[in-house]
């Protein structure tokens, strides 16, 4: 099974949120969000510096995710209800450090000259928001949606899509397909098995 979690790292590397025609409380919600994505821009060019400033950041970046949603869903209800207690926790865990992990590999080489965004708007429902972009990554048009709900007094990431293609239903679709033949243990076992080759990675001398 191969789980595609890239365009996840995308939520780290949107821009100002300016010139909405948002109001009232919207306005708000929507600086609020602004303010929290501003901080993780920042965050996400310093994933690979040297000492506390890398861990700082690397701690700003996994505190912004609503793991717990997001494993739920990239899971999927049925397997859920199947798997509640340890092995969702577990499964929660190495979802995380194997995107994470991934991402710290790649995430500060995305900003370059070349970077350029548009919010096209900022939708607010409640305790959720929708925010579509418009990327120019090295000459190529991307749409990305991100997707925040509120979880006590912090809005969070828990999903995105890419080109109208949820992230969630993406890794839904592939986990379901595996399990069909497999069972949720060797799922765990895989996970467990891509996230040591991450943490081995970085110690393994560069090809010259």
């Amino acid at each position: 099974m191969k789980i595609h979690i890239k365009f996840i790292f995308f939520t780290l590397v949107s821009g100002l949120l300016l010139g909405l025609p948002l109001s009232g409380e919207d306005k708000i919600v929507s600086r609020e969000i602004t303010s929290q994505l501003e901080n993780l821009f920042a965050a996400s060019r310093k994933v690979n510096a040297v000492g506390e400033e890398k861990e700082k950041a690397r701690l700003a970046i996994e505190r912004s995710m609503d793991w717990d949603k997001i494993a739920k869903m990239c899971l999927g209800p049925k397997y859920v209800k199947k798997n509640a207690g340890k092995n969702l926790a577990e499964f929660t865990a190495l979802l995380k450090e194997v995107v994470v992990k991934s991402a710290y590999t790649r995430l500060d080489k995305f900003w370059d000259s070349s970077t350029k965004y548009k919010f096209e708007n900022i939708e607010i429902n409640g305790g959720t928001a929708k925010i579509p972009t418009k990327f120019s990554v090295k000459g190529d048009a991307v749409l990305l949606e991100y997707y925040f709900s509120k979880k006590g007094n912090q809005w969070m990431i828990y999903d995105i899509s890419y080109e109208d293609i949820r992230y969630s239903t993406n890794i839904s679709e592939q986990i379901d397909a595996f399990l069909k033949d497999g069972n949720f243990a060797t799922l765990l076992e895989k996970l467990r098995k891509r996230r040591d080759e991450l943490i081995e990675e970085p110690s393994k001398p560069k090809k010259s």
